[in-house]
Formats: structure tokens, sequence, C-alpha cells
């Protein structure tokens, strides 16, 4: 009996202390939300110093029991973890804000956005922060210099509205256009006609899963520029200016002394052969060492002549702001850029308008609108002139103007060569006005059908229309005076006065609807679909004209000319349809998997062939979410993924039309003494061409390391384009027939990407580096066996070589004497060569240099790229670098403006001083010769230059003043100075290393040096 008492006591006692306890646990719920009020599913709520907790659900809700004295901890990827104390609360209502990680970001991909903790391709975004936006850049760009792994950018030339550089992404994959795909605010435009300022972000889609849901078009792969948009709350107004002045880089180093110059030719002369007449008498010579007068005996430095110091102008102002159911943002720009050579310049005016209005809870509408015009100014094409300006010597005076007007000088002596060409009589007397304008317009709706499920339309125009004159003085080229003798030295044909007109309008018309649905199934699965489909047309048409014969300068219209008029004119049309889809899905935000497929149907090929369908597929796995190898890592561990896709892109870039044979009209024809009029056939047709291929592999790591301080992205890639379309060389049967397309061609870009950052804080200093390499290699696998093709200059096409690879001979030094002329192999087909000359290696053995010893001197398209930023802030002092390079890649350089081949009438670089003499043997610089021995100057490796560079593209040091010292009205100034272009460290000889075809030699406008300093206010 008592034993069961004493059961019964303990029972009972059991009993009443879990009694207890269930009365201190109640049951509570809550909704987690974001900062835009937007439910957070899979959020992990934990009970404090407990493993009891729970995930809210696909609609942000949760259920708990707890104790009052209970501590509730809210964590979740990309959001700073939160803590609330229970108390006596049981319906909570929890907010979570945005973590500062870079995890937490959004990136523009394809027809939407994405966290970059969730990106599963290859996608570098480039964040424009206060220094990019005020950066006084003239071309958009330009801007991504060094900024993205495995992107290129080069800027060939420094002329005021030529600045559009050349993009190319991981590499040339084609024997055609090679530019990547450009959309501005999903519609494809030009970077030229987006201010820099404008620019929300910019986000290059490099591989194929990225980049498949544009199929067609994005084999060269894809740069997606998203401009502002207002933002809710009062108006915002800034204001952004600069006044700059700018300089070449570099200038040639020519021979300006005109005794020296004459000397040399003297020299050149009797070396060719000692029996040759000297051209230049010593009295001659001797007059201009002796002389003061620099008019009559002048010492021109051409460089100083044609090249001076620029300026560059810009404003920009900005409105935006909204309210709770609509924003706006609007700006003008406004930019003058003078050039270098004088005659060139550039007026642009720029204005955008983005505006969004909400319609209902469910429907929303917007508008982006941007207006551009454009003057340009030239004397014809300046790097034509550039290369005429070879053509002359330091004895020529460039101009004089007095009572008698404006004369141009010719040669000042008879022992000059007569036909002398003087580049500022050029300048100064050609013109080519033109007139760039652009309207674009897109307008979009958007309607949530349902929770998840969401419709948007899009429509836009893009209208581009450009106008150009091409004008000559009468009498432009004419009458070169000789102002010692004061007669004229040289006398041209008498040029009528010329206006050359073309006229060409460009309508870019773009429908395309997206369905996109967003799913979490539990608090596990998340799914997005989008299916979407497009239609573009592009029209486009050309008118020329022109005429002579004008009663002054000043009445430069088609309709004023009086003889020979003569006009054209062209249309063509493109048109392309769409369908395509892609499908997210990620389990626990752990294993992410991404399908894309896009079918394309393009004019540009015949019934039949004109579809083709474009797959991708992608894969990433945060290996962080994984209980057993977080565990096993180190805590300073943030993030860690890796990435794995594979796809097929497309190539339709090539002429319209180019499946059918062309003709030329207005060819007459002879009928028994009849002239008619008729056709003439152009081009071959080959009605079985079709798209070019691109397949890409990708293999990816991203890592974010000690709070998100530091960060590093490792990428692997093998891309290979096949059916590369190829004109081949016809059999002369045909005649002057152009060759037909043929899908014959395969290229390999094989190569790596990384990128590292690392960004602090200390106290009031702020610091930062991060840089970027790529190694791409190149090849050329399929062309059409053993054949070479030449590109141009050196550089020529064979398989397993690099597309433009450099071709010639193999140098060895110079000969130093007559017995090593007689005992190295045969070199030149007519006489022998001279001590002096280069010798060239018998690759064959068979004791002569001909065609079949050349061999591979060098790659054009560089190995390798960099990109480096280093930024610093301290107490409103900001300070930004940035750095960008190429290695790996020659350059065959000889032009009118380096060569040994030189004549009277010349100029001479003075690299060339230290030239081959009997007095001068230790050099490696051949003996100089008459332009007609060109044995030295054939292809080889002694004109073949390192191109590698490193550039310190941009430096930027501002202050932010103390809001103390301005109005309240004032929230914001910033004054700063920036200089382009700084620095560049460089082997090449040319003006500029930057180039954006390194196979061509030829003379362009030189890159500028910018230096500028500007102020930026935020009312």
């Amino acid at each position: 009996m008592k034993k069961l008492l004493g059961a019964s006591l303990c029972i009972w006692g059991i009993c009443v202390l879990q009694t207890a306890n269930a009365q201190e646990k109640k049951s509570i719920k809550g909704i987690v939300r974001d900062e835009q009020g937007a439910t957070v599913p899979g959020v992990t709520v934990g009970i404090k110093h407990s493993g009891t907790g729970t995930v809210t659900g696909p609609d942000g809700s949760f259920h708990l029991n707890v104790a009052e004295k209970d501590t509730l901890v809210f964590s979740f990827v990309g959001y700073n973890k939160k803590e609330i104390a229970v108390n006596n609360q049981t319906d909570l209502k929890v907010k979570l804000e945005s973590s500062a990680t870079s995890l937490n970001e959004t990136v523009v991909v394809g027809y939407g956005v994405q966290k970059k903790i969730n990106l599963s391709g290859a996608v570098t975004s480039v964040n424009f922060d206060k220094t990019m936006q005020s950066r006084p850049v003239t071309d958009l760009s330009t801007a991504l210099s060094g900024m993205a792994p495995g992107v290129s950018v080069s800027q060939a030339s420094g002329q005021p509205g030529r600045e559009n550089a050349t993009i190319r992404i991981r590499g040339v994959g084609t024997l055609n256009n090679a530019d990547p795909f450009i959309l501005v605010d999903g519609i494809e435009s030009s970077m030229s006609d987006v201010n820099m300022a404008d620019v929300e972000s910019i986000s290059v889609l490099k591989d194929a899963s990225a980049a498949a849901i544009y199929g067609s078009r994005a084999a060269n792969g894809v740069v997606l520029i998203t401009t502002k948009k207002g933002r809710k709350g009062k108006a915002t107004v800034s204001y952004n200016g600069y006044y700059g002045v700018q300089k070449a880089t570099r200038l040639f180093n020519v021979v300006s002394d005109y005794a020296t110059y004459m000397q040399l030719m003297n020299r050149v002369a009797t070396a060719d052969n000692p029996s040759n007449t000297p051209p230049f008498k010593q009295a001659t010579i001797d007059a201009w060492k002796n002389a003061t007068d620099r008019t009559l005996y002048p010492n021109t430095d051409w460089m100083d002549v044609l090249f001076g110091q620029g300026k560059l102008t810009g404003h920009t102002v900005s409105v935006s702001g909204g309210s709770e159911k609509n924003s706006y943002y609007m700006s003008l720009d406004y930019l003058r850029n003078d050039g270098i050579v004088k005659n060139t310049s550039q007026d642009r005016y720029m204005m955008r308008l983005n505006a969004d209005q909400e319609i209902s809870k469910k429907i929303k509408v917007g508008a982006n609108i941007a207006l551009t015009w454009k003057e340009r100014r030239e004397p014809q094409d300046v790097g034509s002139i550039l290369s005429l300006a070879g053509s002359t010597t330091p004895g020529m005076t460039p101009k004089v103007v007095d009572a008698s007007g404006t004369r141009y000088g010719g040669r000042n002596t008879d022992d000059e060569n007569g036909q002398l060409d003087n580049p500022l009589q050029y300048i100064e007397t050609w013109s080519r006005p033109n007139r760039q304008q652009r309207a674009f317009a897109k307008v979009w709706g958007e309607w949530n059908i349902i929770d998840g499920l969401k419709l948007q339309v899009n429509g836009a125009g893009d209208y581009f229309n450009m106008g150009q004159k091409s004008y000559a003085l009468a009498g432009a080229i004419q009458n070169r005076w000789n102002f010692q003798k004061n007669v004229v030295a040289q006398q041209l044909d008498q040029q009528p006065a010329t206006l050359a007109q073309l006229d060409s309008t460009n309508l870019h018309l773009t429908y395309f609807a997206t369905l996109n649905y967003n799913k979490n199934f539990g608090a596990d699965h998340h799914i997005n679909v989008l299916a979407g489909m497009s239609t573009e047309s592009i029209r486009g048409t050309l008118f020329t004209g022109s005429i002579q014969n004008f009663p002054t300068n000043n009445t430069w219209e088609l309709g004023a000319g009086l003889e020979q008029p003569k006009v054209g004119g062209t249309s063509d049309i493109y048109k392309i349809v769409s369908y395509f889809g892609r499908i997210n899905y990620d389990y626990k935000g752990k294993y992410l998997l991404e399908a894309n497929l896009r079918r394309d149907g393009s004019s540009k090929f015949r019934s039949g062939l004109q579809y083709g369908v474009y797959p991708s597929f992608s894969a990433a796995w945060r290996l962080i979410e994984e209980p057993f190898i977080k565990d096993a890592i180190p805590g300073w561990v943030n993030n860690l993924k890796l990435r794995a896709s594979w796809g097929k892109l497309g190539n339709d870039r090539i002429p319209l039309n180019a499946f059918m044979s062309l003709y030329s009209a207005g060819v007459n024809y002879n009928y028994g003494g009849t002239i008619s009029a008729g056709l003439a056939p152009l081009v071959m047709a080959n009605p079985n061409i079709t798209w070019e291929k691109t397949t890409t592999s990708n293999l990816g790591l991203d890592a974010n390391l000690f709070n998100d301080h530091f960060n590093l992205t490792f990428d692997v890639f093998n891309r290979r384009t096949s059916d590369i379309l190829v004109r081949l060389n016809l059999s002369s049967l045909y005649g002057g027939l152009t060759a037909p397309f043929q899908n014959v061609g395969i290229v390999d870009n094989k190569g790596w990407e990384l990128t590292l950052g690392y960004n602090n804080k200390a106290g009031d200093f702020s610091y930062g580096i991060s840089g970027n390499v790529s190694n791409i290699n190149n090849k050329v696998v399929k062309y059409q066996g053993n054949a070479i093709g030449t590109l141009g200059g050196a550089s020529v096409l064979k398989e397993g070589w690099s597309i433009g690879t450099l071709y010639g001979l193999q140098t060895a030094g110079i000969f130093q004497n007559d017995d090593e002329v007689k005992a190295w192999a045969k070199q030149r087909t007519a006489g022998s060569n001279k001590p002096g000359d280069l010798k060239f290696v018998d690759m064959t053995g068979d004791q002569i240099v001909d065609g079949n010893d050349r061999i591979n001197m060098g790659n054009t398209i560089p190995k390798w790229y960099y990109g480096l930023n280093l930024n610093a802030g301290y107490k409103g002092f900001d300070l930004a670098l940035l750095f960008q390079g190429v290695g790996g890649v020659n350059r065959y350089y000889q032009d009118n403006w380096y060569t040994t081949g030189i004549r009277a009438g010349r100029e001479i670089n003075a690299d060339f001083l230290n030239a081959w003499t009997p007095d001068n043997p230790n050099t490696n610089i051949p003996r100089l010769t008459a332009a007609a021995n060109t044995d030295n100057t054939q292809a080889n490796t002694f004109w073949v230059q390192h191109a590698s560079f490193v550039r310190l593209k941009n430096i930027q040091l501002s202050y932010t003043l103390p809001k103390k010292m301005f109005t309240s009205t004032i929230s914001s100034i910033r004054v700063y100075v920036n200089a382009q272009n700084a620095f560049t460290w460089t082997k090449f000889k040319g003006l500029d290393p930057e180039v954006s075809d390194y196979t061509q030699p030829g003379i362009q406008y030189p890159n500028v040096r910018v230096i500028t300093g500007g102020v930026n206010v935020i009312f």
C-alpha cells in the first residue's frame, strides 16, 4: 500500500511539473517581410541558445511554441540577422533589412534580374558609383576598359565623334562581325548614344547559359545597359559640369631639321649606288644651316603643325523623384569636344526621360524616351590626311597669310621632290560635316495577373538619321608656293568646287512580351518560369548625290551646283522573329538549375534555313549551405559556389541578301551598234548558307571571405564557333565576281578569368583594391586546308594559328660586309644584298630565301587582358585609379611614318637616325634605302613589335564639402579633378598601342590624354 502511494505521489509530481512547464510555453505566429514589404520565404526562425526552430513558409509566415522569456533569431542569406524578445507578444510583424554584402546585389540578366548569389552563368556586373558616373568620357563604350574580366575594350581614335571603342568578349570568335549584342533598357541600341551619367548598371553576359536567351545575336556576348529610374520621394536635382584640355598621348618623333634631312637623303642616294648624284647640293644644305628666316628656310615639325591642344566641356542636369504611385527620371546633357587636329570637333546634345505609373495594385505602365543630336566636323577622312602627311618634308613652309591672302607652301628648293603633299592645306580647305539624330522610345506595361504570375508587354522604336556633306573649296589642292622665290612651286589640275552628300535613315521597331511565373513550393523549393516572344524589323534607306562648280564657296547645297550632277540610292529591310523561354529552379538556395531555349528566324537566310534553335543549361551548387562542408571550413568563408554551364548560340551578322545573286544597274551593252542599258552580276549566290554556331562550356567558382570584404571569381571556358561564313577565293574564270559566303570556318577560344577584390574600412579611412586578369588562346581550327588567306598587311589566316597571325621572314641580324653577303643564302631576285641589309633565315635549307621560308611571326590577338582598380577615401576625400592593359600581342608596324625605305619628299622618323652605316655598325636598324629597294621592307620579323601595354586609364581625386559649408537647399557639393589615359608603358613605337585591329599598321587619329576639373552638385 505504501509502495502504491509512493508511486502515485511521484506520478502526480511529474504531472504537476509538466503542467507547469506547459503553462510556460505558448504558441506564437508571425510573418516576415523585406524592406519593400514583400514576404520572405525560407527564413530561419530559431530560439536563441536552443536547437529549436522553424522556417517561414511560401507566404513568409511561421508558427512556433515559445516561452515569454525566449528570444527569436531571424536569419536569411542576404539580410542582416535580427533578434526579437518574445515577452507577451503572440503575433509578430518582422521586417528584415538587406545586408551590405555583395551577395544580395541584384544583377541584370536577360529579360529580368537575379540576385548575384543565385547566378549560375558567367555574368559580370559593372558598378557605376559616383566616381564612374563623373568620369568625363566622350563615349560610353570606353568606360568598360579594365572593368570586367574577359572583356577587351580598344579605343583606336581620339577624334571627336569617332571615339566608339571596339568591344570583344572572350576573344574573337568569328571572321565576320565580332561585336557583342548591345541592349539599352532591353532594346538593341548604340552605346554611343547613352550618357554616362544616366547609367544605373551594365551587365556583361559572357557564356552561353547567360546569353542564350538572346539566341542568334548573342554569339559574341551580350552587354545589357540599364538606365536610371526615379525614386519615391521629393524631387532631387543634380548638376555635373566639367572643363578639360587634351593632348595626344604620343606623337611621332620626326626629323625636323631640314639640313639633317638633306644629308640623310644624300647618304641614301650614294649608298644605293655610288655613281648617283646626291639630290641636294651642299650649298642648299649650308644655306639652311646658316639661315635665320624660318619662313623662307623652314625646319617644320609637322607634329606641331598638325596636332595641338583640344578642349572638352560638358554639362549634365538631372531631376528624379516620385510618389507612391509614380516615379520619374529626366536628364539633359551637352558636350563640346574640340579635337587636337584643327577643324575636328563635335557638339552633342542628349535628353532622357524614364517614367512609370501605377494604375492599380496589379497594373503598372512606363516609358523610356531618349533623344540624341550630334554634329561632327572633320576635314574629310582624317586618317587618310595623316597618311598623306608622311609625304612631305621639314623644308616646306605650311602656310603664309599676308597681304596676298592665304598661301600654302610647296617645296622651297629646286633640289626637293616637286610632288609634296601639304596636309595643312587639306585640313583647312576640305570639310565633311556630319549630323546624326536618334529618337528612341519604349513603352511598356506590366500586369500582375495573380500572385507570382506577371505579364509584361514592350514596344519600342529607334529612329536614326545621318546626313553628311563632303566638300572641297574651288582650287583646294593647287598653287603650292615656293616662298623663297615667291612663285608657284606646284600647280595641280584646276579643281572645281565639289559637293558629295549622303543621307541615311534606319528605323528599328521592336516588340516583345514575356510571361513570368515565380512560385515557392513549401520552404525548400523555388521555381521561376519565363516564356516570351519578340519580333523586330530594321528598315534602312540611303540617298547619295554629288555635283560640281558652285557660284561661291558659301552655297553648299546640291541645288546650287552647276555641273556633273549624280544621284544614287538604295533601301533594305531585315526581320527577325523569336520565341524563347527560361526555367530557374533552386532547392533551399543550395542547388540552382537554369535552362534556356530560344528559336530565331532571320530574313538573312532563304526559306527552309531561316530558323535556328539555341539551348543552354547551367547549374550551381552553394557548398556553404551543406552542413558537412560548412562545419569543415573556417567561419570566415561566407560564400562558396561552384558553377557549370553549356550552351549553343548563333550569329547571322553578314550582309543582307548574301544568299542571293546581286546585280549592278546602269551597265551599258552594245547590241549591233546600239547602246542599251543593262545589268551586270556582282556577287555569286549561295542559297545554302546558314547560321554560324557557337558552343560554349564554362566552369566557375565564386567565393566571399572575411565578412564579404574579400571576393573571388574564377572561370574556365571553352568556346567553339563553327560554320563560320567565309568568302573563299574564286577562279579567275569568274572574272571580277565577288565570291559567295560559305559555312566553312571553325575557330576556338579557350581560356580562364580571375577576379579578386578586397574592401574594408578603418575609422574614417576606407580603401579597396580589385583586379582582373584573363587568358585567351585563339586558334583557327578549319579554314581551307593548307591554304593561307590574307587579312591585310602581314597578317594571315591559317589553320592551327590565331586569327591575324603575322607571316613573314625570320631575320638574323645585319650583313656587316661583302663576305657575309656572299656566304649567305641568296635573298634577292635581282642583284645582291649589300652590307647594312637584313639577313633572312633560309628555313628550308635550299640556299634560297623566298616565300617558302616564311614563318609565324606572332599573334595579333592579345593572350592576356588586365584590369586593376584602386580606391581610397578619408573624410570627404576620395581617390580612384584604374589601370588596364594587354599582353602577349604583336603588331606589324611599317608605314609612311616608320620605314627604312625612304625617298625625297617623305618624312623620316628620328628613330632611323641610328640606322646602319659603315661608321655605325653596332645597331639593329638596317641601312636606309630608296623606297624602290623593297628587300628590307618586305614582311619580316624586324618590323614586328611588342604591342603589349599597361595604361593608367583613369585617375580621379575628389572632395565632398562638409554639409555645414552650404545652405540646406543643397544636399551635396563634390569637386574633382580627373585624368584619362594619364600614363602608358609600352615598347610599341607607333602613335598608340591601344588599337582595335592589330592586323592593320595604319595611321589613325591619336588617342588623347584628357585633364579635367569638375563639380557635382545635388539639390
